[in-house]
């Protein structure tokens, strides 16, 4: 079994300001991995960096095999942000048919599998209502379907309990 994630000497500077330090670390495919430390640690950027949002200042990182935050790679990854905030005008089922054509979610298969993810998760019965009307809950949920519904070979949750 190969690694899903690899990180070697990564670094990450803001100025003088260094959030991270030479980081090492690996994760095997189909392990849970947590990222545990106080706030302002590094766990968020480290995230991004592997996602490609931020840009590293040195070292290297990789996930499922290919240089992390390639878009190849991006696409193979499910990732839930610790502040996602989504529109209240839409539903569940329409933000999931939305979230589902970024992936490039065939339609046919979204319009199976969404109400299939929201039953996974306990909110099935209210896919058609807006989302402002949803609980913190009901929203934590729907952004763990968001993260899953194009089937991910590896899943980024940041303060998934926020």
């Amino acid at each position: 079994m190969d690694n899903a994630i690899v990180v070697e000497g990564l670094r990450k500077s803001y100025g003088k300001l260094n959030v991270l330090e030479g980081i090492d670390f690996s994760v095997r495919r189909g392990s849970v991995f947590g990222l545990l430390g106080p706030n302002g640690a590094g766990k968020t950027t480290l995230i991004k960096i592997l996602l490609g949002i931020a840009k590293k200042t040195d070292g290297d990182a990789a996930l499922l095999g290919a240089p992390a935050g390639t878009t190849d790679v991006r696409r193979r990854v499910g990732y839930l942000p610790e502040d996602h905030q989504f529109p209240g005008y839409h539903s569940g089922f329409s933000l999931m048919e939305f979230y589902g054509s970024l992936y490039g979610v065939p339609r046919d298969e979204r319009r199976r599998k969404i109400p299939e993810t929201l039953e996974l998760v306990g909110i099935a019965g209210r896919m058609h209502s807006k989302i402002k009307t949803y609980s913190k809950g009901m929203k934590q949920r729907l952004g763990l379907v968001s993260a899953i519904q194009h089937d991910p070979e590896l899943l980024i949750l940041d303060e998934p309990t926020e």
